[in-house]
This record gives structure tokens, C-alpha cells and sequence, in this order.
């Protein structure tokens, strides 16, 4: 059988010779909730084990916030923030980015409340949007044809491409590029908490347009994270 390729070439990005100016968009947030800080001492197994026992796993308990808060630390915590001419901060984070740019937001989904939380990475923090204001069971059957989330958590990747964008040209597979090096950390993180974690097929671009934001993000993945 001969497939019928139909590739869309995204062109060869490369850095502008005069970089752009972009303001990052504001989130509509609420009351921020600082998560606990990771815990010393907590021993993970070798990475070597990590990579051979990592497997997509279907099944989501519940995950306390502990957990999660150590699984944020090791995907996305801001480290280090530098100056840049872009009108935002570079910053070094676990997962790297194309231009130390990390131009992709954490959306999560709770199990134990409504609504959506935006990671906070300078601080380590959950801030709850004040919109969409969907329910659990709305964000459950929303994604019940694709996946049953059980107890886990919804993870919205929202990229804002105006920040990859400001220094490169043809910036959009870059961004693709991000999403998948996050999603490829997310799950080896996951596996060394002994978590089950799932990437799901769709982008989840259409969430986007709640926020009346639609013009400046894009939906560029969703996953489920929980315990076993």
C-alpha cells in the first residue's frame, strides 16, 4: 500500500536579524495556591531504570499535591530568569526550549475541584483561571471518547508561539518541538515517581477560544498524570 504523503513543511526556523518586542499575554487568575516545597532527601530511582520501565499506563488514582508538587519541580520550576531584548525573560528550566524561550503553559485539571489551575513556575504555584470555569465532570466527559481520566490530572499544554516567535523566524515548529520535549520529560518524570502518565492524540486548540485568547495561544497537547 502506497501512502499518500501529505507533509505540511513548517520551513527552516532561524534566529531574526532584528529580534521582536512581545508582551507576554496576562492570565485571568484568581487566588494563587503556593504548592509544598519538594521534600530533601527523596531518593529516585537511576535514570537507566527509569528509561527501561517507562510505559504508557491507563489506569489514574489520585495524586496529593506533595506528588505533584515534586513533579512540577522536576518538569518545569523557572531556575534561573536572565535578561533578554524580547520584552520577557529567558529562563532555565528542567526540559530545554529552543532560545531558552519556554513559550508552553501548565493547565491542570484537578480531581477534588472544578475549574483550571495555571502552573506558576517563578513561584511554584498553582493559580486557579477565572476562566473557563468548567466543571470536573464537564473536563471528564469532554475526554471520555478518548480516554476515561479516572482520578487523574488533566494537563492542557497552551503554547503561546508570539514569544518563540519574537526571536526566530518560521518560529512554529519550534513550538511543536517544545511540546514534545515536555511531554517526553513529563512522562520520565512520571515513571520515576512510579505515576502513570498518558499523552493524548489531541491538541486541545479549541479550549483556547474560552479564554477569548484564541489570537494569542495554541493548544499543543493534553495528557494524563496519576498515581497506580
Amino acid at each position: 500500500m502506497k501512502w499518500d504523503m501529505n507533509w505540511t513543511d513548517l520551513g527552516n526556523p532561524f534566529p531574526r536579524i532584528q529580534p521582536l518586542t512581545y508582551r507576554p499575554i496576562e492570565w485571568p487568575i484568581e487566588e494563587v495556591f503556593f504548592l509544598p516545597p519538594p521534600l530533601e532527601g527523596n531518593l529516585l530511582p537511576p535514570m537507566r531504570s527509569v528509561i527501561d520501565s517507562r510505559r504508557t499506563r491507563r489506569e489514574f488514582g489520585s495524586l496529593d499535591h506533595y506528588l505533584l508538587s515534586e513533579w512540577l519541580w522536576l518538569v518545569a520550576r523557572e531556575m534561573v530568569a536572565g535578561h533578554s531584548r524580547l520584552g520577557f525573560a529567558l529562563t532555565q528550566r528542567p526540559a530545554p526550549s529552543a532560545g531558552a524561550i519556554h513559550p508552553i503553559h501548565i493547565v491542570l485539571s484537578l480531581p477534588e475541584m472544578d475549574g483550571w489551575q495555571l502552573y506558576l513556575p517563578d513561584k511554584h504555584a498553582l493559580a486557579l483561571l477565572s476562566q473557563p470555569n468548567q466543571t470536573r465532570d464537564v473536563v471528564r466527559n469532554e475526554l471520555l471518547p478518548v480516554l476515561d481520566i479516572q482520578s487523574g490530572i488533566v494537563i492542557r499544554l497552551i503554547a503561546e508561539p508570539g514569544m518563540t516567535a519574537a526571536k526566530y523566524e518560521n518560529a512554529d515548529s519550534l513550538v511543536w518541538r517544545d511540546a514534545g520535549i515536555l511531554t517526553g520529560q513529563m512522562a520520565l518524570v512520571a515513571e520515576a515517581f512510579a505515576c502513570n502518565f498518558c499523552p493524548l492524540g489531541i491538541t486541545g486548540n479549541e479550549w483556547c477560544a474560552s479564554l477569548k485568547l484564541e489570537d494569542c495561544l495554541a493548544g499543543v497537547g493534553l495528557a494524563v498524570l496519576g498515581s497506580r
